[in-house]
C-alpha cells in the first residue's frame, strides 16, 4: 500500500529543476586533456533534492558516440543528504584552467571532478546552500563541509573531554605488534582473497571485510615487539617540532643528449658521475624515447659498467636462456598437466590476469592483440625461471609497462626479472614484507602528521591496510599508464632514500588529511575515498610533496627516532649502511 502511494505521489508531483548549468564538463583522468561536456543541475523531486550531472552533445567531438558513452558511465544523480563535502578548486592565474568541484559522499566515494568552463562555481554553491548548511574547512581553504548541526554540537561537547589525545605522546612507550611473526596462518588467505579483492575493483565493503578478517587473524597470532635503543630501554618520542617543508621543483625529463653525456666512449657509464645521473632521473624522469635504453640499466638487466660489446654478447646468451625456459613450459602436454597441479594453477592465474591487464591502453586493446600473447609468454616463462615464487596476482601489473616500452619478449623478460628482484617480497607467501611496510608507513605518518595518525588510531585504521594496493603494485592502479612509467623510473633511481615509495604514500595521505577527518570517515569510507583517488592524482605534485617531506625529516635527523632514520637512510644509519654494504653501482632492494 505504501509503495503504491509513493508511486502515485511521484507521478503526480513533477520534478522541478532549480538550476541547470551548461558547460560543466567531466574529466575522467587527471592527465587527460579531454573534457566531456554536460549539464549540472539541482532538481527538487517528490523524494528529495538531487544533484545531477548528465552528458550533453559536443558538436566538436571527433567521435560523439564514444564520448557520449563514456559520459553516460560517469553520469550521476545523488541526494543532497548523501553529500558530505566537496573540493572547490580555483585555477592558478594564467594557467588556462577552469574552476572545478569534486563532490564527496558520506560513504567515502567521490564523483568525477566537474569543470565549470563557462562560469564560476558560485551560482551552484549559492543554490546548494538553500538546502544544506555549508562551512569552509578550518584546515583547508578549498574544502567545503556539509554541516550536520546536531552532530557538530555533540562532537564539540565530546571533544572537550579529551583535548590531549596525541598519539605521539604514546608512541613507542607501549609495545606494538610485530610485522614478522604469526603470519603463517593467514598467508593463503591474503593471497587467495585479500589481494584479489584489492586488485579486482571489488566494492569497499567487501575489501573491508577481508581486511578486518586479516587483522583479527594477525592480532590473534602476533607477538609483541618494541623499538629499543642501545641501552635496551624504550625510545620515547614526544611531539616533534619539524621545520617547514622546503619548496621543491621538478625538473625536465632526462633527454637522450644528457643521458649520453654520462657515457664513456666504450658505452659504459662514468662511475664518478653515476650518482649525478641517477639524481637527474629522480628529479625529472626520462624522455619516452630514452626509456628502452635507460630502463635496462635502472633494472639491472644491463650493468652500468658494461661496454656496448659486453652487453650485446650477454644479451645473446640471455636470449638463448629465455628461449630454453619458454620451450620448457610450452612442451608440457595436457597429460602431464594432470600430474602437475601447481603448474596448472599458475598457468590459469596468468591467463586470467593477462585477459584483464591494461585492456583500456591501446597497446593492449583488441581480442587478437599479439601483445597479449607476448605478455602471457613473459609471465609463463617467469614461472619456470622462479618456480618457488611462481605467479601471484598483480605481477602482470609490473610486466605490462615493461613490454610497452621494450616491444620485445627477451628484453621485457630480463627487465621483469630485475624488477621482481626489487619487488618479489611483496608477493612472497608469508606477506611479512607488506606488513613490515605498513608498519613503517604508520611510523612515518606518526612523525609527519600526528593529527592524522591519531585519527586513524581512533578509527582502528592505523594498521594502514587501506594503502595495501598502493604498496603491492607500486601505485600502478592509481596513476595513468604513462604517469606510472614516470613514477617507477623515479623509484628505480634509488634516490634519495630506499623507502621513497612510503614517502609517496605519506604525501598522498597528508594531502587527504582534512577530507578524512572533517568528514569523520571510518574504515569503509577511508577505503572508498582512497580507491576513488585513482586516476585523479597529479604525479609531479605527489613526487614534489614526497621529496619535500624527505628534506623536512632529513633536516630534523638529530630529533628523529633511530628506526625512522634507518627507513630514510639518513644520519648515522646512512653512514653505517654505506660502510657495511658492498661497493656496487646498482641498488637492488628499494
Amino acid at each position: 500500500m505504501d509503495n503504491d502511494l509513493d508511486s502515485m505521489v511521484r507521478s503526480i508531483v513533477p520534478d522541478k529543476p532549480v538550476v541547470s548549468i551548461s558547460g560543466v564538463a567531466a574529466k575522467l583522468e587527471e592527465t587527460s586533456r579531454e573534457y566531456i561536456p554536460g549539464v549540472l543541475s539541482i532538481v527538487e523531486k517528490s523524494i528529495g533534492v538531487f544533484i545531477e550531472w548528465r552528458p550533453s552533445e559536443d558538436p566538436d567531438a571527433s567521435s560523439p558516440e564514444e564520448k557520449r558513452d563514456r559520459g553516460a558511465r560517469v553520469a550521476f544523480s545523488m541526494d543532497v543528504n548523501d553529500l558530505s563535502s566537496f573540493r572547490n578548486e580555483e585555477p592558478k592565474r594564467g594557467s588556462g584552467g577552469f574552476p572545478s568541484i569534486r563532490l564527496i559522499c558520506r560513504d567515502g566515494s567521490s564523483q568525477v571532478p566537474l569543470f565549470f568552463r563557462n562560469c564560476s562555481t558560485g551560482e551552484f554553491i549559492d543554490r546548494l546552500q538553500g538546502y544544506i548548511t555549508l562551512r569552509r574547512s578550518n584546515r583547508e581553504a578549498n574544502l567545503v563541509i556539509v554541516v550536520d548541526q546536531k552532530s557538530e554540537a555533540l562532537a564539540k561537547s565530546v571533544s572537550m573531554l579529551d583535548e590531549n589525545g596525541d598519539i605521539l605522546s604514546r608512541f613507542m612507550q607501549n609495545p606494538y605488534m610485530t610485522a614478522m611473526t604469526g603470519f603463517s596462518k593467514i598467508t593463503s588467505f591474503v593471497q587467495d582473497q585479500v589481494i584479489p579483492s584489492v586488485l579486482n575493483d571489488t566494492d569497499a565493503v567487501t575489501q573491508e571485510e577481508k581486511i578486518r578478517l586479516m587483522r583479527e587473524l594477525r592480532l590473534a597470532e602476533e607477538q609483541m615487539r618494541v623499538h629499543s635503543d642501545a641501552a635496551g630501554e624504550f625510545e620515547v618520542v614526544t611531539q616533534l617540532d619539524l621545520p617547514p617543508r622546503p619548496e621543491i621543483y621538478r625538473e625536465l625529463p632526462v633527454s637522450k643528449e644528457l643521458w649520453n653525456s654520462f657515457k664513456l666512449p666504450n658505452g659504459s657509464y662514468d662511475p664518478l658521475k653515476l650518482h649525478h645521473l641517477k639524481m637527474n632521473v629522480f628529479r625529472g624522469g626520462l624522455n619516452a624515447e630514452l626509456r628502452k635504453e635507460a630502463w635496462k640499466c635502472l633494472l639491472g638487466y644491463r650493468q652500468w659498467h658494461e661496454t656496448d660489446a659486453e652487453f650485446e654478447k650477454k644479451r645473446a646468451e640471455l636470449a638463448k636462456q629465455y628461449q630454453n625456459m619458454k620451450n620448457q613450459w610450452m612442451a608440457i602436454t595436457e597429460d602431464q598437466e594432470k600430474r602437475f597441479s601447481k603448474f596448472v594453477k599458475r598457468k590459469s592465474l596468468v591467463e586470467k590476469d593477462v585477459a584483464r591487464t591494461d585492456r583500456t591502453v591501446p597497446f593492449f586493446q583488441g581480442e587478437d592483440n599479439v601483445n597479449l600473447v607476448h605478455l602471457h609468454n613473459v609471465l609463463m616463462t617467469y614461472v619456470m625461471y622462479n618456480f618457488d615464487l611462481g605467479y601471484v596476482q598483480g605481477m602482470s601489473d609490473f610486466a605490462s609497462p615493461l613490454l610497452f616500452v621494450m616491444k620485445d619478449e627477451v628484453d621485457t623478460f630480463w627487465c621483469f626479472v630485475g624488477l621482481m628482484e626489487m619487488t618479489h617480497k611483496n608477493f612472497e607467501k608469508d606477506q611479512a614484507f607488506i606488513k613490515l611496510q605498513m608498519n613503517q608507513l604508520r611510523d612515518m605518518v606518526m612523525i609527519v602528521n600526528p593529527k592524522l595518525a591519531n585519527y586513524l588510531e581512533s578509527e582502528k585504521s592505523d594498521d594502514m591496510y587501506f594503502c595495501f594496493r598502493w604498496v603491492l603494485v607500486w601505485f600502478k592502479r592509481e596513476f595513468s599508464f604513462l604517469d606510472t612509467c614516470k613514477l617507477w623510473e623515479v623509484l628505480w633511481s634509488g634516490q634519495p632514500c630506499p623507502r621513497f615509495l612510503l614517502l609517496i604514500c605519506v604525501a598522498i595521505l597528508d594531502s587527504q588529511t582534512n577530507i578524512i577527518i572533517d568528514n569523520q570517515f571510518g574504515l569503509t569510507e577511508i577505503l572508498k575515498h582512497i580507491n576513488d583517488l585513482s586516476m585523479h592524482l597529479k604525479v609531479d605534485e605527489i613526487l614534489t610533496a614526497a621529496e619535500a617531506i624527505f628534506h623536512q625529516l632529513s633536516a630534523s635527523q638529530n630529533k628523529l627516532p633511530t628506526h625512522i632514520c634507518q627507513y630514510l637512510n639518513i644520519g648515522e644509519s646512512a653512514v653505517s649502511s654505506n660502510s657495511s654494504s658492498p661497493a656496487k653501482g646498482d641498488s637492488k632492494d628499494l
